[in-house]
């Protein structure tokens, strides 16, 4: 994978890891029987917002810098979240084998 490629794959991947976390605790917190977890609440979704929007513009940069197509893998990636993000780094993954064959050999790491 190039190197450009390869870096925002791995912090779209850390953005999708905290939006994981703070949806666990943002329902953790909604489902606590004490009072008073409003505003933990609310911070949590906006982690939760900004974790997405961060995920979501790294894999866009990560496909523009594959040479994918934008604008269908975008309306994707909003829709069906974690399915595409699969699909997509998949896709990126089979390329780079596929173009690794055909210089004649794998690359050293």
């Amino acid at each position: 994978m190039k190197p450009l490629v390869k870096s925002a794959v791995e912090s779209a991947l850390i953005a999708a890891l905290a939006a994981v976390a703070c949806l666990w605790f943002m329902i953790s917190a909604g489902m606590a029987d004490e009072g008073g977890n409003e505003a933990k609440v609310v911070l949590l979704a906006l982690g939760l917002t900004a974790s997405l929007v961060a995920h979501w513009t790294y894999m866009g940069l990560a496909l523009k810098r594959d040479g994918r197509p934008l604008l269908g893998w975008m309306v994707g990636l909003v829709l069906l979240f974690p399915i595409v993000t699969i699909v997509a780094l998949v896709l990126m993954s089979a390329r780079d084998e596929e173009e690794g064959k055909g210089r004649g050999g794998s690359q050293a790491a």
